[in-house]
């Protein structure tokens, strides 16, 4: 009787260190999940945060793509050739940085790109006599060339 009762008393003891450890374990992962909301979203548009995000209204101009062959606007995750329709709008007008849509009612509305980097245009290198004809790179920043 005195070894099942040591037994039980051993047992219990154990019961409570699991409870203990289950509770350290559901404290820290709550915390994490906490401390995960405060990181932001690298995908987003600069400006907007994990969890206090505004609700967007209207289209949002996510990317511009102007090529020899075609100009077109992501425009909310949709891609719209211009001159063609997004929803009942018409997209009249594209820039590097803007698209202009033209609703049915002859107004129109401008969606700017908020880039948080400086796009800066690329010049082709140079070619000179110096190195045969062969284009010549300028050096880059930090470069031990």
């Amino acid at each position: 009787m005195v070894e099942y009762l040591s037994m039980t008393a051993l047992g219990l003891r154990q019961l409570l260190q699991l409870t203990a450890i289950s509770t350290v374990t559901i404290i820290s992962l709550s915390a994490g999940s906490a401390q995960a909301e405060l990181l932001t979203d690298p995908t987003q548009p600069s400006g907007i945060t994990g969890g206090a995000t505004e609700a967007v209204t209207g289209p949002v101009l996510q990317s511009v793509m102007i090529g020899p062959k075609y100009h077109a606007a992501i425009i909310s995750g949709q891609m719209v050739l211009l001159g063609k329709k997004y929803g009942e709008a018409t997209l009249i007008h594209l820039t590097n940085q803007e698209a202009v849509l033209r609703n049915p009612d002859m107004t129109t509305q401008t969606l700017v790109i908020d880039y948080a980097i400086e796009k800066k245009p690329v010049l082709p290198a140079e070619k000179s006599k110096a190195t045969g004809g062969k284009a010549q790179y300028p050096a880059r920043q930090g470069s031990t060339r």
